[in-house]
């Protein structure tokens, strides 16, 4: 991906990238990873024919990682998961034996899964529990993806009126983030940013909101005040002053 392309991926500005992109695949029709990008574009556009359909002309020209990642991503979003996971399976014969390589990739099929199909139980929660019994060589993405799925699941059972099992997935959203609490990890998990378009600024967070909005729901004023605490002695003073303005949103609890 070149400077250009990055940069507009960042700012959201994802029809210079695919200009950018098309400009490349018709100077060089057999660019696979230019298509892989554009698939890409498309993944965060959501237009899911286009994606899956550059990304299959990617691994048509050449197999290759970033084609299998683009084509996984693109089945995820058409929620076609079991195919989108032979296609991940495929990718991982390109890790050649590096360990991190193979975990990251793990971690972006586990993101891709939760990211577009968390609303369905058995699919949404099989990340998770993958996470927990697999290896861990990077310790700290492997806490953001936790961390953002457990936030995406705990607000789909917030939405269902699902209180306490909302309260419990916040919960360990926040256990995941105690190591990135005061971390750039927009910056250092850059990778996640460009794929899904996670907001990692605002992960710890909206975390503790949450949280402490489920516990209160459910009559625990207690542990939501302890909750309270536990995010104020654990944030930086700018998250502090964020929490500090959000609290008059806390009276329709009362």
């Amino acid at each position: 991906m070149t400077t250009a392309v990055r940069n507009a991926f960042i700012s959201g500005d994802f029809p210079i990238a695919e200009q950018l992109l098309t400009q490349d695949i018709e100077a060089d029709p057999k660019n696979y990873a230019s298509y892989a990008n554009r698939s890409f574009v498309m993944t965060r556009l959501l237009d899911w024919d286009r994606a899956l359909h550059d990304a299959t002309m990617s691994v048509n020209i050449q197999a290759s990682f970033i084609g299998y990642i683009s084509k996984g991503i693109a089945l995820c979003g058409k929620m076609q998961v079991w195919d989108a996971m032979k296609v991940f399976d495929l990718a991982f014969t390109f890790a050649d034996g590096d360990s991190k390589m193979a975990h990251r990739l793990f971690l972006i099929k586990a993101g891709s899964i939760a990211m577009f199909n968390a609303n369905k139980d058995e699919e949404g929660a099989f990340p998770v529990q993958e996470l927990a019994a697999r290896p861990n060589p990077d310790p700290l993405a492997c806490h953001i993806v936790e961390a953002y799925m457990r936030v995406q699941l705990g607000t789909i059972a917030m939405d269902a009126g699902l209180h306490k099992e909302a309260a419990d997935h916040f919960s360990a959203a926040v256990e995941a983030g105690a190591s990135f609490a005061t971390l750039d990890i927009h910056s250092m998990h850059i990778e996640f940013v460009l794929l899904f378009g996670w907001d990692l600024k605002s992960l710890w967070q909206i975390a503790n909101q949450q949280r402490c909005c489920a516990l209160l729901r459910t009559g625990q004023f207690g542990t939501a005040f302890e909750a309270y605490r536990h995010m104020m002695d654990r944030s930086d003073k700018p998250t502090k002053d964020i929490f500090l303005d959000w609290i008059p949103a806390l009276d329709k609890f009362e």
